[in-house]
């Protein structure tokens, strides 16, 4: 007990010294050199020159999300080790920012939470619910409005704003939330 204990904390603490510094590393060091010319030569990379936008919801495509890694980590709530998922860069730029995604809609009715549907990157038959595919192949859909009758596996588009999910094991990884159908 004491030996996992202290290989946590060693964890911890490398994880911890690995953390990229945020503070410029020449404080208090004059420099004769002018970088604002130097720097306004590079090109700036924004959320438009990757994702395409349509109205004010950027396109979000499945290969952005599949893309996620995952590390096994020790959750105390759950008691065991978990797989807890790392996000790119470019997908946590997208946190809280208006997002359109597109894929099969599978319908979770039997939950009896009608305000919630999935939206799989995969049709039924492949998707994560099936076994053939991993968690990050769907996203919860948390709509603002009751839906329409919409069959398994029928292609759907939603937009809402875009909230990543690491530790509340009650939803998925993705969430869309204030969701409402666009087709």
């Amino acid at each position: 007990m004491v030996y996992r204990f202290t290989l946590i904390l060693s964890c911890i603490a490398l994880l911890f010294s690995c953390k990229h510094d945020t503070q410029p590393q020449n404080e208090g060091i004059s420099s004769s050199i002018d970088t604002t010319e130097v720097t306004s030569n590079v090109p700036k990379i924004t959320l438009d020159s990757i994702f395409k936008k349509v109205d004010d919801y950027y396109i979000l495509p499945w290969s952005h999300m599949v893309s996620v890694q995952f590390e096994k980590s020790f959750h105390e709530k759950m008691g065991m080790e978990m797989s807890m998922p790392i996000f790119s860069d470019t997908i946590q730029a997208l946190q809280g920012k208006n997002v359109e995604i597109e894929g099969f809609y599978i319908p979770v009715d039997e939950t009896g939470d009608s305000d919630i549907v999935i939206v799989s990157a995969y049709p039924y038959s492949q998707c994560f619910f099936c076994g053939k595919a991993g968690i990050e192949s769907i996203i919860d859909v948390m709509v603002l409005e009751k839906l329409p009758t919409i069959k398994t596996d029928r292609k759907v588009k939603f937009r809402g704003k875009l909230k990543l999910n690491r530790d509340d094991f009650d939803y998925l990884i993705y969430i869309l939330e204030n969701a409402e159908l666009v087709r």
